[in-house]
């Protein structure tokens, strides 16, 4: 009876540090804890007999890592219940939008959790790894990943990679790098650096560019990575089609997640996600312009 209590209790304890391992759960200021969501709560209201069929699960946003340290870098991921967008059945061509949650039906709190499995690998073929873990991720945080890879050496180049639990359903393989130490002596280290990137000003031919002549270690964002506004407030999409959803100006958790949607959908940006680290700070239009309180949360 005894040993039975341990077993229990042991795998209690497995399953919630697996919730814990994802850090988009925490606030994210150490100084705001109360930012966070409380942990014991989701595992609480949800099931893991709830889960989804692995056909609706998609990687929708690709993947992307950052803030690397010479020991450990953190990757990311949306592994997210795929619904049908529209009541067409009518086949499409070309590029289609990647995320798409147009009615309240997907943003009410499910419960039915997500488990993702995330590897790292010394290979692109993923085969040589040298770290395995498995993270659970809810609608609480949109289906959201933030795992911190650790134990690696510096200055090195990895392969990573998520797969749906229990399945062949995989997102496309990551590549990152960790730092040097801060003295080490390693000769040049180069860095594209970007700012200020408007979904509806332009394309994001600097994000694709890169990727494809592969010339850097690291990428920097000094900010304003999505814009606030809605269409022709401060740039005009309509000229090339690419307008910003939602096309209203953000005020609501909702309204963000749709932004960073939008920009996590532009094929630039997930291939320059995908071969990069990214070390990104924030600057007003992640929230809003100047912090007006007007309009916007705060």
């Amino acid at each position: 009876m005894m040993l039975e209590s341990i077993v229990f209790f042991s795998c209690i304890a497995a399953a919630a540090a697996s919730w814990t391992k994802n850090l988009n759960y925490r606030s994210p200021s150490e100084h705001h804890p109360f930012m966070g969501i409380a942990v014991h709560k989701v595992i609480r209201r949800n099931s893991l007999k709830e889960r989804f069929d692995l056909g609706q699960l998609n990687f929708t946003h690709g993947v992307a890592s950052g803030d690397p340290y010479p020991n450990s870098v953190i990757l990311w991921t949306r592994c997210s219940p795929v619904y049908g967008d529209d009541k067409s059945n009518i086949a499409v061509s070309g590029t289609v939008p990647l995320f798409n949650h147009e009615t309240e039906q997907y943003v009410k709190v499910s419960t039915s959790p997500v488990c993702v499995q995330y590897k790292v690998a010394i290979d692109s073929g993923m085969k040589q790894a040298v770290t395995s873990r498995t993270a659970y991720t809810s609608s609480d945080i949109d289906y959201t990943l933030k795992v911190e890879a650790a134990g690696l050496e510096l200055f090195t180049q990895y392969y990573y990679q998520f797969t749906v639990c229990n399945s062949k359903n995989s997102s496309p393989i990551g590549r990152t790098k960790t730092t040097p130490k801060a003295n080490d002596k390693t000769g040049t280290i180069s860095l594209a650096v970007y700012s200020c990137s408007n979904y509806n000003f332009g394309f994001f031919n600097a994000f694709g560019n890169l990727a494809k002549k592969n010339s850097v270690d690291y990428v920097i964002h000094l900010g304003d990575f999505i814009y606030e506004y809605a269409e022709g407030a401060y740039g005009w999409g309509w000229s090339i089609g690419r307008i910003s959803q939602p096309n209203a100006e953000c005020r609501t958790l909702y309204d963000y997640r749709k932004r960073h949607a939008t920009y996590r959908a532009d094929l630039d940006s997930i291939e320059n996600f995908q071969a990069f680290a990214w070390i990104p700070v924030w600057d007003d239009h992640e929230v809003a312009d100047n912090s007006y309180r007007r309009t916007t949360s705060y």
